[in-house]
């Protein structure tokens, strides 16, 4: 995953400040800001930079997003290596740019963009893979996962008030984990990490119920735009992006499901009022949860508002030109209200697996 904290925001600011410099000083190129021209200066590029922990290479390009990734460990190696990575990479870039996707990783076109730039064997063989990898979880988030996901499954228990105490206590024990984390302000800062969940030719009304529900466990959901695809990314602490991750893969199913069950029982047919009932499906689940809310104590509430400004300036650290947009179309009130009266009924079963005849894909 991309990982976000203050510290990580300067190491960011070190290695923009150095690809500036090599692509002005060694390749000769026109760079502003944020973005960087060829050399006939009829096109820009975005200098995207990202750091992750998830991998096991030192650093990668990424052409779909127009992004250059590079390894959290590089926040600790010394600045002739991290030059090197930086260069392979900018390499990848620069390949990409002259010959588009049918060059080979490291092919011909690759070694000879090196060649010319008078880069030798310690830039070409600069991004060895790390051993083993990383875990972005540690033993206690992964313990509070298998909990958490142990009460949503009895959320769905044939018992009524069962299934209503289990998803209570779930909620209970996920805001426990956040107010007692790092998250809080303790003297050790806190990573924030982001992860792309679901892809798609389009944003639509699925979509944007999946993201409403997924807010509800502590994420903050951004939609983004690369090539032909959009992306919902999700942003918050380790635990729970994993949590909201595993939700999403119930809900990319469940959501059909509901839709399937809803039309068995009325006359509604049609995109419109198939939008109108997964909108009003998040709805209603988002008041139950606002409902429970309104019922924590004063130091609870106080503790959900110093959370909530965590991931406002976590999001404000990823996404630094976040634009917004406002969303209209049709609507079936009939629809809608029997999505918000479900949705107000609907809880997460983590037995549900992803339904294989939806469009959306959900990423690895």
């Amino acid at each position: 995953m991309i990982v976000y904290s203050k510290k990580i925001v300067q190491f960011v600011q070190q290695i923009k400040d150095v690809i500036k410099n090599v692509l002005i000083q060694e390749v000769g190129l026109k760079v502003t800001s944020c973005r960087f021209y060829n050399r006939k200066q009829t096109a820009s590029y975005p200098l995207k930079i990202v750091i992750y922990n998830n991998k096991t290479m030192l650093g990668y390009f990424d052409p779909n997003f127009y992004e250059l990734g590079f390894h959290e460990c590089l926040m600790h190696a010394t600045s002739k290596q991290l030059h090197h990575v930086i260069r392979h990479e900018i390499a990848h870039y620069m390949t990409f740019i002259n010959y588009g996707e049918r060059a080979e990783a490291h092919g011909t076109e690759f070694r000879a963009f090196c060649n010319q730039m008078g880069w030798g064997e310690e830039v070409y063989k600069a991004t060895m893979c790390l051993e083993g990898g990383t875990e972005v979880s540690s033993i206690e988030e992964s313990s509070v996962f298998r909990k958490v996901q142990k009460l949503m499954a009895l959320a769905n228990s044939n018992n009524k008030n069962e299934a209503e105490q289990a998803m209570i206590k779930s909620r209970q024990l996920l805001l426990k984990h956040n107010i007692e984390s790092k998250y809080m302000g303790g003297e050790d800062e806190e990573k924030m990490f982001l992860k792309r969940i679901l892809k798609q030719k389009r944003e639509d009304a699925k979509m944007r119920c999946i993201a409403r529900i997924l807010e509800t466990f502590f994420v903050s959901t951004v939609y983004s735009r690369a090539g032909e695809f959009t992306y919902l990314e999700i942003l918050g602490t380790a635990v729970n992006v994993e949590i909201a991750e595993h939700v999403a893969n119930v809900l990319h199913s469940e959501l059909e499901n509901l839709w399937d069950q809803a039309q068995q029982h009325t006359n509604l047919k049609g995109t419109i009022a198939k939008n109108s009932f997964f909108l009003g499906l998040a709805k209603g689940y988002c008041n139950k949860i606002q409902a429970l809310k309104r019922e924590c104590p004063s130091d609870v509430t106080q503790a959900l508002m110093v959370i909530e400004k965590k991931l406002t300036d976590a999001r404000a650290m990823a996404y630094q030109h976040l634009s917004s947009s406002k969303r209209s179309g049709s609507y079936c009130g009939t629809s809608s209200a029997l999505g918000e009266k479900m949705g107000k009924q609907l809880n997460i079963n983590p037995a549900l697996k992803r339904s294989s005849r939806s469009s959306v894909g959900l990423l690895n």
